[in-house]
Protein backbone atom coordinates (compact mmCIF):
# COMPACT_ATOMS: atom_id res chain seq x y z
CA UNK A 1 0.00 0.00 0.00
CA UNK A 2 1.43 3.43 -1.34
CA UNK A 3 1.59 6.91 0.94
CA UNK A 4 -1.04 7.76 -1.30
CA UNK A 5 -3.70 5.15 -0.09
CA UNK A 6 -2.52 5.23 3.20
CA UNK A 7 -3.66 8.91 3.11
CA UNK A 8 -6.90 8.09 1.62
CA UNK A 9 -7.90 5.22 4.29
CA UNK A 10 -6.43 8.18 7.14
CA UNK A 11 -8.69 11.11 5.81
CA UNK A 12 -11.87 8.77 5.63
CA UNK A 13 -11.60 7.82 9.06
CA UNK A 14 -11.45 10.72 10.25
CA UNK A 15 -14.01 12.23 8.35
CA UNK A 16 -16.23 8.64 10.03
CA UNK A 17 -15.24 9.87 13.09
CA UNK A 18 -15.68 13.72 13.05
CA UNK A 19 -19.42 12.43 11.24
CA UNK A 20 -20.08 10.23 14.13
CA UNK A 21 -19.02 12.63 16.98
CA UNK A 22 -21.20 15.11 15.55
CA UNK A 23 -24.27 12.40 14.89
CA UNK A 24 -23.52 11.38 18.55
CA UNK A 25 -23.17 14.61 20.24
CA UNK A 26 -26.18 16.09 18.11
CA UNK A 27 -28.37 12.81 19.03
CA UNK A 28 -27.49 13.12 23.02
CA UNK A 29 -28.22 16.59 22.64
CA UNK A 30 -31.51 16.29 21.54
CA UNK A 31 -32.64 13.00 24.14
CA UNK A 32 -30.60 13.86 27.10
CA UNK A 33 -33.13 15.90 29.62
CA UNK A 34 -31.85 19.35 29.86
CA UNK A 35 -33.13 20.60 33.62
CA UNK A 36 -32.04 23.55 34.84
CA UNK A 37 -29.94 22.10 37.48
CA UNK A 38 -27.76 20.06 35.05
CA UNK A 39 -27.76 23.33 32.72
CA UNK A 40 -26.73 25.54 36.00
CA UNK A 41 -24.02 22.94 37.01
CA UNK A 42 -22.40 23.46 33.41
CA UNK A 43 -22.97 26.75 32.98
CA UNK A 44 -20.93 27.42 35.65
CA UNK A 45 -17.79 26.51 33.36
CA UNK A 46 -18.33 29.78 31.12
CA UNK A 47 -17.30 31.43 34.44
CA UNK A 48 -13.78 33.25 33.88
CA UNK A 49 -11.55 31.42 35.70
CA UNK A 50 -10.75 33.08 39.18
CA UNK A 51 -13.06 35.17 39.34
CA UNK A 52 -15.88 33.66 42.09
CA UNK A 53 -15.61 34.73 45.06
CA UNK A 54 -18.04 33.20 46.99
CA UNK A 55 -18.67 29.35 45.73
CA UNK A 56 -21.72 27.33 47.31
CA UNK A 57 -22.20 23.85 47.13
CA UNK A 58 -24.94 21.84 48.34
CA UNK A 59 -28.43 20.43 47.86
CA UNK A 60 -31.94 22.12 46.75
CA UNK A 61 -32.48 24.67 49.39
CA UNK A 62 -29.33 26.18 48.62
CA UNK A 63 -30.21 25.52 44.76
CA UNK A 64 -33.57 27.59 45.32
CA UNK A 65 -32.55 29.95 48.42
CA UNK A 66 -29.54 32.03 47.53
CA UNK A 67 -29.28 34.54 44.88
CA UNK A 68 -25.30 35.61 43.66
CA UNK A 69 -26.72 38.31 41.76
CA UNK A 70 -28.83 39.86 44.35
CA UNK A 71 -25.10 40.25 46.45
CA UNK A 72 -23.54 41.57 43.93
CA UNK A 73 -26.00 44.25 43.43
CA UNK A 74 -26.08 45.30 46.98
CA UNK A 75 -22.19 44.44 47.58
CA UNK A 76 -20.17 43.87 44.45
CA UNK A 77 -18.64 40.35 45.46
CA UNK A 78 -19.40 37.49 42.88
CA UNK A 79 -20.65 33.71 43.31
CA UNK A 80 -22.30 31.04 41.78
CA UNK A 81 -24.09 28.13 43.18
CA UNK A 82 -23.51 24.77 42.34
CA UNK A 83 -26.27 22.80 43.66
CA UNK A 84 -29.18 19.97 42.36
CA UNK A 85 -31.83 18.33 44.27
CA UNK A 86 -31.02 15.91 47.15
CA UNK A 87 -27.79 16.31 46.37
CA UNK A 88 -25.74 13.15 47.32
CA UNK A 89 -22.87 13.92 49.55
CA UNK A 90 -20.35 12.84 47.04
CA UNK A 91 -21.63 14.76 44.14
CA UNK A 92 -21.54 17.80 46.24
CA UNK A 93 -17.55 16.37 47.12
CA UNK A 94 -16.72 15.85 43.51
CA UNK A 95 -18.91 19.57 42.29
CA UNK A 96 -16.95 21.07 45.50
CA UNK A 97 -13.15 19.15 44.27
CA UNK A 98 -13.67 19.68 40.70
CA UNK A 99 -14.79 24.18 41.13
CA UNK A 100 -11.52 24.55 42.83
CA UNK A 101 -9.33 23.62 39.73
CA UNK A 102 -11.35 26.21 37.90
CA UNK A 103 -11.60 29.03 40.81
CA UNK A 104 -10.12 29.99 43.75
CA UNK A 105 -13.22 31.81 46.00
CA UNK A 106 -12.75 33.87 49.17
CA UNK A 107 -14.86 31.53 50.78
CA UNK A 108 -16.70 28.27 50.38
CA UNK A 109 -20.50 27.74 51.69
CA UNK A 110 -21.48 24.36 52.23
CA UNK A 111 -25.71 23.63 53.01
CA UNK A 112 -24.83 20.80 55.82
CA UNK A 113 -28.44 18.71 56.12
CA UNK A 114 -27.19 16.18 54.29
CA UNK A 115 -24.94 15.14 57.18
CA UNK A 116 -28.31 13.37 58.38
CA UNK A 117 -29.26 11.55 54.80
CA UNK A 118 -29.17 7.91 54.82
CA UNK A 119 -28.43 8.38 50.69
CA UNK A 120 -29.68 5.03 48.32
CA UNK A 121 -27.89 5.14 45.20
CA UNK A 122 -30.53 3.08 43.37
CA UNK A 123 -33.67 4.88 44.48
CA UNK A 124 -32.30 8.24 43.46
CA UNK A 125 -30.60 7.90 40.03
CA UNK A 126 -32.57 10.91 38.89
CA UNK A 127 -31.37 12.95 41.22
CA UNK A 128 -28.22 11.83 40.94
CA UNK A 129 -28.22 12.39 37.57
CA UNK A 130 -29.47 15.98 37.55
CA UNK A 131 -26.15 16.67 39.50
CA UNK A 132 -23.82 14.55 37.31
CA UNK A 133 -25.34 15.24 33.75
CA UNK A 134 -23.96 19.08 33.91
CA UNK A 135 -20.65 18.17 34.89
CA UNK A 136 -17.90 17.68 32.07
CA UNK A 137 -15.58 14.35 32.43
CA UNK A 138 -13.26 14.33 35.20
CA UNK A 139 -11.57 12.52 37.42
CA UNK A 140 -13.70 13.86 40.28
CA UNK A 141 -17.08 13.01 37.98
CA UNK A 142 -15.58 9.18 37.16
CA UNK A 143 -15.21 8.80 41.09
CA UNK A 144 -18.63 9.19 41.65
CA UNK A 145 -19.81 7.06 38.62
CA UNK A 146 -17.57 4.37 40.07
CA UNK A 147 -19.07 4.47 43.78
CA UNK A 148 -22.54 4.80 42.52
CA UNK A 149 -21.78 2.04 40.18
CA UNK A 150 -20.89 -0.25 42.75
CA UNK A 151 -23.50 0.24 45.03
CA UNK A 152 -25.83 -0.05 42.32
CA UNK A 153 -25.81 -2.88 39.27
CA UNK A 154 -28.35 -1.64 37.40
CA UNK A 155 -26.61 2.19 36.98
CA UNK A 156 -23.43 1.53 34.43
CA UNK A 157 -20.78 3.43 33.72
CA UNK A 158 -20.96 3.77 30.30
CA UNK A 159 -24.35 5.40 30.88
CA UNK A 160 -22.83 8.32 33.01
CA UNK A 161 -20.05 8.46 30.64
CA UNK A 162 -22.30 8.69 27.35
CA UNK A 163 -25.88 10.04 28.39
CA UNK A 164 -27.04 8.86 24.73
CA UNK A 165 -27.14 5.37 26.50
CA UNK A 166 -29.74 5.75 28.93
CA UNK A 167 -32.01 8.46 27.32
CA UNK A 168 -31.95 6.59 23.82
CA UNK A 169 -35.43 5.25 24.89
CA UNK A 170 -36.72 8.98 24.86
CA UNK A 171 -36.75 9.00 21.12
CA UNK A 172 -40.87 9.11 20.83
CA UNK A 173 -41.19 12.28 23.25
CA UNK A 174 -38.75 13.95 20.51
CA UNK A 175 -39.69 16.48 18.50
CA UNK A 176 -37.12 15.88 15.88
CA UNK A 177 -37.68 18.66 13.61
CA UNK A 178 -36.39 20.99 16.45
CA UNK A 179 -32.61 22.07 16.58
CA UNK A 180 -30.25 20.33 19.28
CA UNK A 181 -30.49 22.16 22.76
CA UNK A 182 -27.17 21.53 24.20
CA UNK A 183 -25.95 22.11 27.59
CA UNK A 184 -26.21 25.74 29.25
CA UNK A 185 -23.59 27.40 28.38
CA UNK A 186 -23.69 31.09 30.51
CA UNK A 187 -26.15 31.54 33.23
CA UNK A 188 -27.32 34.94 34.20
CA UNK A 189 -28.83 33.55 37.51
CA UNK A 190 -25.40 32.09 38.70
CA UNK A 191 -26.66 29.19 39.72
CA UNK A 192 -30.15 29.88 41.24
CA UNK A 193 -32.65 28.65 39.79
CA UNK A 194 -35.82 30.67 41.90
CA UNK A 195 -39.64 29.25 42.02
CA UNK A 196 -42.53 31.63 41.57
CA UNK A 197 -45.22 29.60 43.12
CA UNK A 198 -46.37 30.34 46.79
CA UNK A 199 -47.46 27.70 49.05
CA UNK A 200 -48.37 28.79 52.79
CA UNK A 201 -46.77 27.56 55.87
CA UNK A 202 -46.96 27.52 59.55
CA UNK A 203 -44.11 27.09 61.84
CA UNK A 204 -43.96 23.93 63.73
CA UNK A 205 -45.60 24.05 67.07
CA UNK A 206 -42.56 24.39 69.92
CA UNK A 207 -40.22 25.20 66.68
CA UNK A 208 -36.40 25.21 67.38
CA UNK A 209 -37.26 24.74 70.71
CA UNK A 210 -34.61 22.30 72.91
CA UNK A 211 -37.17 18.96 73.55
CA UNK A 212 -34.33 16.80 75.52
CA UNK A 213 -34.41 14.41 72.63
CA UNK A 214 -31.16 13.18 71.13
CA UNK A 215 -30.63 13.93 67.39
CA UNK A 216 -30.25 11.67 64.54
CA UNK A 217 -27.27 10.18 64.34
CA UNK A 218 -25.01 11.34 61.12
CA UNK A 219 -24.65 9.03 58.14
CA UNK A 220 -20.94 8.34 58.04
CA UNK A 221 -20.30 8.25 54.78
CA UNK A 222 -22.18 12.24 54.89
CA UNK A 223 -19.87 13.01 57.57
CA UNK A 224 -16.85 11.62 55.65
CA UNK A 225 -17.44 13.99 52.57
CA UNK A 226 -18.63 16.93 54.51
CA UNK A 227 -15.01 16.19 56.45
CA UNK A 228 -12.72 15.92 52.88
CA UNK A 229 -14.56 18.80 51.72
CA UNK A 230 -13.69 20.85 54.87
CA UNK A 231 -10.07 19.49 54.41
CA UNK A 232 -9.37 20.22 50.85
CA UNK A 233 -10.51 23.55 51.92
CA UNK A 234 -7.60 23.83 54.82
CA UNK A 235 -5.41 22.57 52.16
CA UNK A 236 -5.92 25.89 50.07
CA UNK A 237 -6.49 28.36 52.82
CA UNK A 238 -10.30 28.53 52.11
CA UNK A 239 -12.23 29.06 55.08
CA UNK A 240 -15.46 27.46 54.72
CA UNK A 241 -19.03 28.45 56.17
CA UNK A 242 -21.26 25.35 56.71
CA UNK A 243 -25.26 26.91 56.15
CA UNK A 244 -28.75 25.86 56.98
CA UNK A 245 -31.37 27.59 55.26
CA UNK A 246 -34.73 27.59 56.64
CA UNK A 247 -36.77 24.98 56.24
CA UNK A 248 -39.71 23.67 58.81
CA UNK A 249 -38.48 20.30 59.05
CA UNK A 250 -35.22 20.56 61.16
CA UNK A 251 -34.62 20.68 64.93
CA UNK A 252 -32.54 22.29 67.72
CA UNK A 253 -30.94 19.10 68.74
CA UNK A 254 -30.07 18.82 64.61
CA UNK A 255 -28.73 22.21 65.12
CA UNK A 256 -26.43 22.28 67.59
CA UNK A 257 -25.26 18.75 66.69
CA UNK A 258 -24.14 20.10 63.57
CA UNK A 259 -22.49 23.48 65.45
CA UNK A 260 -20.87 20.95 67.31
CA UNK A 261 -19.42 18.87 63.93
CA UNK A 262 -18.49 22.74 62.65
CA UNK A 263 -16.33 23.70 65.63
CA UNK A 264 -14.79 20.13 65.30
CA UNK A 265 -13.83 20.73 62.06
CA UNK A 266 -12.95 24.44 62.23
CA UNK A 267 -15.65 25.88 60.18
CA UNK A 268 -18.17 28.69 60.95
CA UNK A 269 -21.79 27.12 61.10
CA UNK A 270 -24.67 29.93 60.32
CA UNK A 271 -28.04 28.15 60.82
CA UNK A 272 -30.87 30.61 59.73
CA UNK A 273 -33.67 28.69 61.12
CA UNK A 274 -32.61 29.86 64.88
CA UNK A 275 -35.06 32.49 66.27
CA UNK A 276 -32.37 35.16 66.81
CA UNK A 277 -32.03 35.21 62.82
CA UNK A 278 -35.48 34.52 61.59
CA UNK A 279 -36.45 38.17 63.17
CA UNK A 280 -33.85 39.89 60.81
CA UNK A 281 -34.75 37.68 57.83
CA UNK A 282 -38.36 39.45 58.10
CA UNK A 283 -39.62 36.19 56.07
CA UNK A 284 -43.79 35.20 55.75
CA UNK A 285 -44.10 31.65 56.20
CA UNK A 286 -47.79 32.65 54.40
CA UNK A 287 -45.98 34.16 51.31
CA UNK A 288 -42.19 33.45 50.69
CA UNK A 289 -42.19 29.10 51.00
CA UNK A 290 -42.70 27.56 47.84
CA UNK A 291 -42.99 24.31 49.52
CA UNK A 292 -42.36 23.43 53.75
CA UNK A 293 -38.27 23.05 52.84
CA UNK A 294 -37.76 25.48 50.15
CA UNK A 295 -38.07 29.30 49.33
CA UNK A 296 -40.06 31.06 46.78
CA UNK A 297 -38.73 34.24 44.56
CA UNK A 298 -39.67 36.61 47.66
CA UNK A 299 -38.13 34.26 49.98
CA UNK A 300 -34.53 33.50 48.37
CA UNK A 301 -34.72 37.82 47.97
CA UNK A 302 -35.12 38.02 51.46
CA UNK A 303 -32.54 35.56 52.41
CA UNK A 304 -29.73 36.77 49.83
CA UNK A 305 -30.34 40.22 50.88
CA UNK A 306 -29.58 39.23 54.65
CA UNK A 307 -27.18 37.02 53.82
CA UNK A 308 -25.24 39.33 51.73
CA UNK A 309 -24.84 41.77 53.83
CA UNK A 310 -23.73 38.81 57.08
CA UNK A 311 -20.68 37.35 54.77
CA UNK A 312 -19.82 41.26 53.73
CA UNK A 313 -19.40 41.50 57.64
CA UNK A 314 -17.68 38.55 58.47
CA UNK A 315 -15.37 37.87 55.89
CA UNK A 316 -13.55 39.91 53.55
CA UNK A 317 -14.81 40.29 50.60
CA UNK A 318 -13.90 42.38 47.46
CA UNK A 319 -16.05 44.96 45.58
CA UNK A 320 -15.63 44.60 41.76
CA UNK A 321 -18.35 46.95 40.98
CA UNK A 322 -15.60 49.51 39.80
CA UNK A 323 -13.51 46.59 38.18
CA UNK A 324 -14.34 46.86 34.66
CA UNK A 325 -13.24 43.67 33.80
CA UNK A 326 -15.92 42.06 35.67
CA UNK A 327 -18.36 44.47 36.23
CA UNK A 328 -19.41 44.63 32.55
CA UNK A 329 -20.59 41.14 32.19
CA UNK A 330 -21.97 40.70 36.09
CA UNK A 331 -23.78 43.97 35.47
CA UNK A 332 -25.21 42.83 32.11
CA UNK A 333 -26.35 39.54 33.78
CA UNK A 334 -28.11 41.88 36.56
CA UNK A 335 -30.19 43.43 34.05
CA UNK A 336 -31.19 40.50 32.65
CA UNK A 337 -31.85 39.39 36.49
CA UNK A 338 -34.22 41.77 37.19
CA UNK A 339 -35.97 42.14 34.24
CA UNK A 340 -36.88 38.43 34.44
CA UNK A 341 -37.71 38.58 38.41
CA UNK A 342 -38.83 42.38 39.02
CA UNK A 343 -36.17 42.56 40.97
CA UNK A 344 -36.53 46.61 42.47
Amino acid sequence: MNKKECLKIMTRCVAFVVVFSMLFGNATDMLMRHDDESNEIHAFYSEPKDTIDVLYVGSSPLLRGVSPMVMWDEHGFTGYVRASALQAPSVSYGLLAESLKYQNPELVVLLCDNIFLDYDYAEREGDLRRGLDGMKMSKYKLDIIREVTAADERQSMLSYAFPLMRYHDRWKEIDWTADPEPLMEHSFKKGNVYLRDISPQEYPENFMLPTGEAAPAFNADARSYIEKSIALCKEKDIPVLLLHLPKMAWTYEQSMAVETFANENGAVYLDLDREEYRGQLGLDPQVDYYDHGHMNLTGVIKVSDWLGDWLDENYDLPDHRNDPAISESWNADLAQYKERTGLQ
